[in-house]
């Protein structure tokens, strides 16, 4: 089982902020690489997600336009799964860990490993082995798979407000983001000339979206997010068309 770094008791779970649940998350995961979001509606009141509806848990299982053999949030492992009227929470499927509570606080977060090295290693890629990178159909797929994902428990237990959405890479200085889809011939043929971070510090994306936001087009923000703190610009970016519509098959 992957070690989860924000793992706290439940009762002081639902009496943090979004803001210091972030925090928390922080401080646990010290230096380690993590990628992390969430989503808060504004209406947090304490019971907006009735947690025991089976609706929401199918929702969690079988995450809505899943892509087969994706990347992401691919749902909850059910041998794994820790379950209250307070919060439902457990390991995501392909890597990483998922929490959802009654107030509507929805979160993963997820190391940086293999999950996001897709790869890394083979010799098809034009990628030194000593080089760190994240394959960008990962970069790609978490947020948009998330964000569908958010849009689907959200609309079944009638969230009718503003929501708050954080994504941020954490420890992830030298690494590099290449150019384009896995698929060119090219792909990582440039990686020492462009696409490394190098700042010390999270690569950080904040917005408020209302109720009735487009999952694709939000994902499609907070990926240019990304993009933009490693150099690149939106022609970089695989697997979205003109319009931000996530188009991988």
């Amino acid at each position: 089982m992957q070690q989860c770094y924000y793992i706290e008791v439940e009762q002081t779970l639902l009496m943090k902020t979004p803001l210091s649940r972030y925090n928390s998350f922080v401080k646990a995961i010290s230096d380690k690489p993590y990628y992390h979001i969430f989503a808060s509606p504004n209406e947090s009141n304490g019971d907006i997600v009735s947690t025991e509806d089976q609706r929401i848990c199918d929702i969690l299982y079988n995450p809505p336009n899943k892509r087969w053999a994706g990347f992401g949030v691919t749902g909850l492992l059910k041998r794994e799964v820790f379950h209250s009227k307070e919060s439902i929470s457990g390991q995501n499927v392909t890597g990483g860990h998922i929490t959802l509570l009654k107030d509507g606080y929805f979160e993963v977060q997820c190391p940086i490993k293999r999950q996001f090295q897709r790869g890394w290693s083979s010799p098809q890629f034009a990628i030194p082995n000593s080089v760190k990178w994240l394959y960008p159909y990962v970069v790609i797929e978490f947020p948009v798979s998330f964000m569908r994902l958010v849009k689907a428990i959200y609309d079944q237990a009638g969230i009718d407000s503003d929501v708050y959405v954080q994504q941020s890479y954490h420890n992830i200085t030298g690494y590099a983001l290449p150019e384009g889809p896995p698929t060119y011939p090219t792909f990582g043929a440039f990686i020492d000339e462009r696409g490394m971070y190098e700042r010390t510090t999270p690569i950080h994306s904040q917005k408020w979206i209302s109720s009735d936001f487009r999952p694709d087009h939000v994902a499609y923000g907070l990926v240019k997010d990304v993009y933009a703190a490693f150099g690149l610009g939106t022609k970089a970016i695989p697997a979205f068309d003109e319009n931000g519509n996530f188009i991988l098959q």
